[in-house]
């Protein structure tokens, strides 16, 4: 399991693409609504990178 904490929609993206974060954690205070549609977007938009670096530090972390 790969845990994201996003607070903009670029984070929630990355945390797809570099990390293959599979578990999206939102702040209830900092997220409004319109932020929120963004974030839930990206996310669900978001696909794993392919590149070689990033497919590398996925498999670290599954190492670890």
């Amino acid at each position: 399991m790969r845990a994201a904490l996003c607070v903009d929609a670029y984070t929630a993206d990355g945390a797809r693409k570099w990390n293959d974060a599979n578990v999206l954690a939102l702040s209830l205070r900092l997220t409004s609504d319109v932020v929120l549609e963004e974030i839930l977007d990206a996310w669900l938009a978001g696909r794993p990178s392919t590149d070689g670096a990033d497919v590398a530090n996925v498999a670290h972390l599954d190492d670890i």
